[in-house]
């Protein structure tokens, strides 16, 4: 029977999900519905003067559209202006008038309800061309979007006509979630993992192997303790792996053991860079087909894409029972440039939709049997609700996976951890791993009330569990800090469990090569205190953004002041990364220093999120007489900017303001006044300097 609990789970989780979707939809719109083609294009959104170069066929029979830059544009050797879009973006495409690259002010737009927001921007004139929707795939100075549906006659009313491509909202995640949601809510009854995560039957305690051989012998007792662990015969194993313990390095050992033992394991992630970053550790290991990505071949690494399921069934043995029909679809493709009659396009493009019905046949059985005989199987987590899984599920006879892995379950939504789960309930093990004080999920929405529901993780859940600390283990050795960096956060998010290894516990920024020795490259933590009223921040109204973003500029230019210190006496800018709470801030920081350092990396926390660099420098921005600290107040963001250099963090803030923000702040100045070497700028040497 149903249980009414996980009906509400269900549905509070659907609900939060409906709240977050639209508030996705609804700031894309914001920004499609104001804008000219010319200035998406300005802002990163979109490209222009495109023109159809080629037509192939892909995976599962769908159209792939090669795009060029429009000869006539700058003739063939002028560079494709990508912008923003990057491969796995959705992306549309759609007639481009002479006079799209306009928009007449104070017209009020006439499109209908039904109208996709993507269509807005464009002139009146083509408001009603035909438009198709795909991902795109970018490589160098071109880009590919492959398209799902036959679209015959709007490919055919392309022609030889100039295009545009705008980013769109991808909904096949939440399809996919609300997908999984149904069923948890509508299930007659539940698998055991499922119930232990339900709170309705307990976890077996392990009992623990004692005589496991580990295939690499660098690994250190707790992480060889979390193999052992993950390999008991408990349903449930929770790996926290803090920064820099080798969480990624344990889960590759776990799978090579489980793959030794003849099972078959299913790893997911909640991005394509977490699950690619398995896969390229793992082929070195297990070889062939025996490794297989699930996911569409342009949003995979390209270096992986030798294990992707579609490049597998085109080149292995296998893929002979297709390739020729695919070969006879691509000729008739061709024929179509070499075509102006409408009519002979609509007949090549009648027979194409016949071969792509036989074609799709037969590669869904050439996918089920390369999926079946795959050892280890990668996909992010709404990749894991693919029809290629299902299907091969389907037909297998048997549980198609005996261990499900969820790698950075602590930036996963719940309800995207619950579609592996829900569609495969007959896996025997699920391992999770993470760490919950690091960064959540991004949730765009601004409601308390959705954000509590969606930033809550299966990590948050197992964990809460009553034998979760019984089926948890922490990797304690981390290998990227010095120990003096490490302590304040192994001390207030890790209960002072972190132990940094004797190779990194007392390295130093002068003892890299060519790096002189100072004051202060022999500093391993330094705050250069900007408190009183020469660093006031500023607030960029930023209306293409549609929110608020700050920045402080002298704090930019001190910043920039120390980075060219730091260059002066021998550090390379490969070795800085910057980091800054504010996008108006990293885009100051930005034009201050890359047009001399371009190396020097400069992000938000979100970007170095899993990354590390010899030196960071954090910028916090916020000085004010109300102590109003904003994004700082996120402990969790602060962690992870906190934990990301190998040498040196260098803090710049106002210690008076940052104080007064929350008690984690204060304990954390507190902690810096007694531990770090403090600096206090002068502002007049600060602007002379620069």
């Amino acid at each position: 029977m149903t249980d009414s609990r996980n009906t509400q789970l269900a549905e509070r989780l659907r609900i939060a999900l409906a709240e977050e979707q639209l508030v996705d939809v609804t700031e894309t719109s914001k920004i499609l519905e104001s804008q000219s083609p010319k200035q998406l294009a300005s802002r990163g959104l979109a490209v222009l003067n495109l023109v159809i170069g080629s037509l192939r066929t892909g995976m599962g029979g769908r159209t792939v559209i090669s795009l060029e830059l429009d000869p006539a544009i700058g003739g063939n050797d002028k560079e494709l202006d990508l912008g923003d879009v990057r491969t796995g973006d959705l992306v549309r495409i759609a007639l481009q008038s002479s006079s799209s690259t306009t928009k007449k002010k104070g017209v009020k737009s006439t499109k209908s309800k039904k109208t996709s927001s993507a269509e807005s921007g464009a002139s009146t004139e083509d408001k009603n061309a035909n438009k198709l929707e795909g991902v795109a795939n970018v490589s160098g100075n071109s880009i590919s979007v492959v398209i799902d549906e036959d679209n015959n006659d709007t490919l055919s009313s392309f022609g030889d006509a100039r295009l545009w491509l705008v980013k769109l909202t991808n909904n096949v995640t939440y399809n996919r979630m609300n997908f999984a949601l149904k069923k948890l809510k509508e299930a007659k009854s539940y698998s055991r993992i499922q119930e232990i995560l339900l709170g309705q039957a307990n976890a077996s305690l392990p009992v623990v192997l004692s005589d496991v051989t580990f295939l690499d012998p660098n690994m250190n007792d707790p992480q060889k303790d979390a193999v052992k662990f993950a390999l008991s015969d408990s349903e449930i194993s929770l790996i926290h792996g803090p920064p820099g313990t080798g969480k990624t390095f344990t889960l590759i050992e776990i799978i090579r053991q489980m793959v030794s033992r003849g099972e078959r394991v299913l790893v997911c992630g909640p991005s394509n860079v977490s699950v690619d970053n398995i896969l390229e550790r793992l082929k070195h290991h297990i070889k062939g087909n025996k490794l297989i990505r699930i996911g569409h071949p342009a949003r995979l690494f390209q270096g992986n894409r030798m294990n992707a399921l579609d490049i597998v069934s085109k080149t292995g043995d296998h893929g002979q029972v297709i390739r020729e029909l695919r070969e006879e679809i691509d000729q008739n493709l061709g024929k179509i440039s070499k075509t102006r009659s409408g009519r002979e396009r609509r007949e090549i493009y009648s027979d194409v939709k016949v071969l792509r019905k036989d074609y799709r046949v037969r590669e869904k059985k050439v996918l089920n049997d390369i999926i079946m005989e795959a050892q280890v199987v990668v996909s992010t987590l709404h990749g894991a609700g693919s029809y290629s899984l299902r299907n091969a599920a389907q037909a297998s006879g048997r549980p198609l996976f005996d261990t499900i892995i969820i790698d950075e379950v602590s930036q996963s939504l719940e309800a995207q951890c619950w579609i592996p789960i829900m569609d495969f309930p007959d896996t025997k093990k699920l391992v999770i791993a993470g760490d919950n004080m690091q960064l959540p999920p991004v949730v765009m929405s601004k409601s308390a009330k959705t954000k509590d529901v969606l930033e809550k993780t299966l990590f948050d859940r197992v964990e809460s569990l009553k034998e979760g600390e019984k089926v948890k283990k922490l990797l304690s050795i981390q290998y990227r800090m010095n120990e003096n960096i490490m302590q304040f956060p192994s001390n207030y998010f890790y209960k002072s469990k972190l132990v940094a290894d004797s190779s990194v516990a007392h390295r130093l920024l002068c003892e890299l090569p060519d790096v002189e020795r100072i004051e202060e490259t022999e500093a391993p933590v330094m705050w250069i205190d900007t408190q009183g009223d020469d660093f006031p921040e500023s607030s960029l109204e930023d209306n293409n953004k549609f929110d608020t973003s700050r920045y402080n500029e002298n704090e930019a230019y001190l910043v920039f002041n120390y980075v060219k210190k730091l260059l002066e006496h021998g550090v390379t800018p490969e070795s800085i990364g910057i980091i800054a709470p504010y996008s108006a801030q990293v885009s100051l920081l930005s034009k201050l220093i890359h047009e001399q350092h371009n190396a020097v990396e400069i992000a938000t926390v979100d970007g170095f999120q899993g990354r590390e660099k010899e030196v960071i420098i954090l910028s916090l921005v916020r000085s004010n007489e109300k102590g109003e600290v904003g994004f700082l107040g996120e402990e969790r963001r602060l962690n992870v900017a906190m934990t990301r250099p190998k040498r040196q963090l260098v803090v710049v803030g106002d210690t008076v303001t940052i104080s007064r923000g929350s008690k984690f702040l204060h304990e954390w100045v507190k902690w810096s006044e007694d531990n770090s070497m403090l600096e206090f700028p002068d502002i007049g040497e600060v602007l002379e300097a620069y």
